[in-house]
């Protein structure tokens, strides 16, 4: 690396090269089982690989965890391999064992003595076996590859899988391998496939090994989404309704003449606890339901990358999970598109009725202020009365104090007459009165613009 070289660019590019396929033997045989994880079981599981890693001499760093880790438990010609994969919520755990013989009855005949050899080693190494790892498991297949003569029809196979439906197919472009599976869990939990071939590389057949446990990984931990959408139908079912009545009632006092807010406020308290309901369920199920869009999607592409071609009368793998885990896909998309459009139609309501409040208040207060504005006319004039009632009362007293002063000074006798005074002094007291009274009102009308 060079100086200039970005600091991720090794790690960015070494990601394409991360959890490679298992180079796999003719005569391999896979159980793979993954796990859904919480936060206890993700740590007891990567506890359990590093208890591995240690015991086997292999690097096991603590500092960042690595996701995928490959331990070779025992060497040829009797090779055992763990290979354990870290996901998002689960983690995916595959044995392999190499077989001396070609299968002659069904999977789980067998299963169980390789499932106790490779329960063994990991005692032997004071470590946890495969089903006390940690987490729930959710999905375990059992794939059977075997260099043989590859078969004409299901009835040749039949014997293998105890005469279930089989489904079956010819895979890759070469056609020299063939995938054979009932997809029924036996009563050790174990879906059971076979994978014949003739001349298939060890490289192409960890491949082919990858893409049937990613596709039965992923195609349970999307259907993990199916239970609730189906939950979900009647309760959705019922707040679409309710909130078709909310709107027409809304729609139908919008037309009233009246308006009433205590009506308003009920409304908006229905449409409030509607609408906390909804994005409840959002909250609680919309990464379940975005996880399964995202695990469908990888179920597909590793079908695609299967390149099946159909065996005259037999089912393919790709044809029966069109037909029966397509829909349940389809029901949590569905169900998920209903939860997106009810919150964007409670918010589009929401928003409706919110106008009509504000319509509601600004009426309102347009009517206040036409009430106020009366009221300050009435004031007004009410004070216009009051004020030429004083111009009377105040002309009176000042009249009655000049005559008053006049009487006092007439005791020197020189002969005033205090009525002439006063009928004189009235018209001024009353017009200075007046004046005084119209200039203030002036003053104020300007002060209050």
């Amino acid at each position: 690396m060079q100086k200039y070289d970005h600091p991720l660019r090794t790690a960015l590019h070494e990601e394409i090269h991360s959890r490679p396929p298992v180079a796999l033997w003719p005569r391999d045989r896979i159980l793979n089982q993954a796990f859904l994880l919480d936060s206890k079981d993700r740590a007891r599981q990567i506890e359990w690989i590093k208890s591995i890693c240690k015991k086997m001499h292999q690097s096991a760093e603590d500092g960042d965890v690595q996701s995928y880790r490959m331990v070779e438990l025992q060497a040829a010609p009797k090779r055992m391999i763990i290979k354990w994969e870290l996901h998002g919520e689960f983690a995916s755990i595959s044995a392999v064992v190499q077989q001396n013989n070609l299968l002659e009855e069904a999977h789980i005949k067998s299963r169980p003595g390789v499932e106790a050899q490779v329960n063994a080693v990991l005692t032997g190494l004071g470590v946890a076996p495969l089903h006390e790892s940690g987490g729930l498991r959710i999905a375990a297949i059992d794939i059977a590859f075997e260099d043989r003569e590859l078969f004409s029809d299901a009835e040749q196979v039949s014997s293998l899988f105890s005469g279930n439906t089989l489904l079956g197919s010819h895979i890759l472009s070469s056609k020299k391998a063939q995938l054979w599976t009932d997809l029924q869990i036996n009563e050790d939990g174990y879906i059971s496939y076979l994978v014949p071939h003739a001349g298939m590389g060890s490289r192409q057949a960890g491949r082919v090994a990858r893409r049937i446990t990613e596709t039965e990984t992923y195609r349970m931990a999307s259907m993990m989404a199916f239970p609730v959408a189906k939950g979900l139908s009647h309760p959705l079912r019922l707040a679409e309704a309710e909130l078709a009545d909310l709107s027409k009632e809304i729609s139908t006092a919008q037309n009233a003449e009246s308006m009433s807010p205590d009506q308003d406020g009920h409304f908006l308290q229905r449409i409030s606890i509607l609408a906390s309901k909804i994005e409840e369920w959002i909250s609680e199920h919309g990464l379940r339901f975005t996880a399964a869009e995202a695990y469908s999607q990888l179920v597909i592409k590793n079908l695609e990358e299967l390149h099946e071609t159909a065996i005259p009368g037999v089912q393919t793998l790709s044809e029966f999970m069109d037909r029966r885990f397509a829909p349940a896909m389809s029901t949590c998309s569905w169900t998920q598109r209903r939860l997106r459009e009810l919150s964007d139609r409670i918010s589009r309501t929401t928003q409706i009725l919110r106008t009509r409040i504000e319509y509601v208040n600004e009426s309102q207060t347009q009517q206040l202020l036409s009430s106020m504005d009366q009221r300050a006319q009435l004031q007004m004039r009410l004070q216009e009365t009051v004020e030429g009632l004083s111009v009377l009362v105040l002309t009176y007293y000042a009249v009655s104090l000049i005559i008053f002063m006049v009487k006092g000074v007439n005791t020197f006798q020189l002969g005033i007459s205090p009525e002439l005074i006063g009928a004189i002094c009235t018209p001024l007291i009353a017009y200075g009165i007046y004046r005084v009274n119209r200039i203030r009102r002036k003053r104020f009308k300007k002060s209050a613009q």
